[in-house]
């Protein structure tokens, strides 16, 4: 399956987040890159036309990445155009990943997969709580397949809104896509909302300088409770969720 990655360096809150370097030496970028090589799929960097984002198509590259840049605000547009051009079907699932999440979970992607193979007929498939699907959540740690005859649905629209942020067209539309919201697993329920890892602006990425050495090499169950034994991690986390509050 194809995993389209979106990132630019026109963040409104974080400029250049995208090549800020991790305690590890890799950039925000490469480490959500290096992440998805463990899974099997088919990542491309869906990126704009802008010059600031030569630099990510060049390192995209130089990681044996195709890439695509479309247009900056339509990232929907940017999305089906992409579907074409990879000759993807209108039948097909892509995997829609957010580039401000280094911490991706490998249950989360390897479980998105499954459930894609064992409903075909979905228009979109997340991971959620409390029927809120990932992406509306703060941790940073879901992906979303969609359907591209959905995201081309949603096109036609011509929403403002839509077009911005690519999938909320379908989700919030449950008459008229058939979604499935997956519920986390049980045990991560307790104090799952007190968990950040999303990076947004800087506070959230001192942070993620902070913790990055110890949850990079960790999947989520695990790096729940490092976090959660922490005091003064769940301070920071909790006070970036109230400001992000959705």
């Amino acid at each position: 399956m194809y995993a389209f990655i979106q990132a630019r360096m026109g963040s409104s809150r974080l400029p250049g987040k995208m090549a800020m370097t991790l305690p590890d030496g890799k950039s925000l970028l490469e480490a959500v890159l290096s992440r998805l090589a463990q899974h099997k799929i088919t990542p491309v960097l869906l990126t704009t036309r802008e010059v600031a984002d030569d630099s990510l198509a060049e390192l995209a590259k130089t990681y044996q990445i195709p890439v695509f840049r479309g247009d900056e605000k339509n990232v929907l547009h940017r999305f089906t155009q992409a579907a074409e051009a990879f000759g993807l079907a209108s039948n097909e699932f892509v995997l829609r990943i957010c580039a401000d999440n280094p911490f991706l979970s490998h249950y989360i992607i390897d479980q998105t997969l499954m459930a894609c193979t064992l409903n075909p007929a979905k228009d979109y498939i997340s991971f959620g709580h409390a029927g809120k699907p990932g992406i509306k959540h703060h941790t940073g740690i879901f992906v979303e397949a969609v359907k591209i005859s959905a995201l081309q649905s949603v096109l036609q629209l011509d929403n403002d809104w839509y077009n911005e942020h690519v999938t909320i067209g379908i989700y919030e539309n449950p008459k008229k896509y058939d979604i499935q919201i997956k519920e986390i697993p049980v045990d991560w329920h307790p104090y799952f909302n007190k968990i950040r890892l999303t990076i947004d602006d800087i506070n959230d990425w001192n942070f993620c300088l902070q913790a990055y050495s110890v949850l990079s090499p960790l999947d989520f169950t695990e790096q729940r409770k490092l976090l959660l034994s922490e005091k003064s991690w769940v301070t920071l986390m909790e006070n970036q969720i109230t400001k992000y509050q959705k």
